[in-house]
């Protein structure tokens, strides 16, 4: 069964660029099916997406059933697999974050790990906190995501604890 992600942790990032990967999000990976290290990629947002190695490869599979002409895909591409480093932990669980990464996300010396369901996130913890205050923008977020998955959302809604029912 593939690793799932869940909570926040906050974290310091070392002189050299390198963090500890918290235990309790490492003791969700079984090295037998979640594969050998992590994958970071650029976030569609200023944060990191990390990868178990065998969910980065059902995504890449998952990527070439797309037509390959498609301007959109190519961009997706480029920032997907062009911004993408392995992640190799050491015996304490530290992984280094290149440069690129951490310049992409913004990353300072205080971040925050989001585990979130198949990835872990990592932010800034300043943006981290600035954008979890704005509930406004939160809910706006929420809100065109119901738009876009109609029941989907409707059912997501319900699952959680919500009692939205119309759309």
């Amino acid at each position: 069964m593939a690793a799932h992600f869940k909570g926040q942790f906050e974290l310091t990032l070392d002189d050299k660029g390198r963090v500890i990967i918290p235990s309790r999000l490492r003791a969700k990976i079984d090295p037998r099916c979640d594969g050998e290290g992590f994958v970071a990629t650029a976030g569609t947002a200023p944060c990191l997406w990390i990868y178990t190695t065998a969910e980065w490869d059902r995504i890449s599979e998952e990527t070439r059933k797309y037509a390959r002409g498609s301007a959109e895909l190519h961009e997706l591409q480029r920032y997907l697999f062009g911004m993408a480093e392995d992640l190799n932990p050491d015996r304490q669980g530290r992984v280094l974050i290149g440069n690129r990464l951490r310049n992409w996300a913004q990353l300072d010396k205080e971040v925050v790990f989001v585990g979130c369901f198949d990835r872990i996130e990592i932010w800034d913890a300043a943006v981290w906190n600035e954008r979890n205050e704005d509930r406004e923008a939160y809910q706006n977020r929420l809100d065109a995501f119901r738009d876009e998955n109609g029941d989907y959302a409707r059912r997501m809604d319900q699952y959680f604890g919500g009692n939205s029912t119309d759309d």
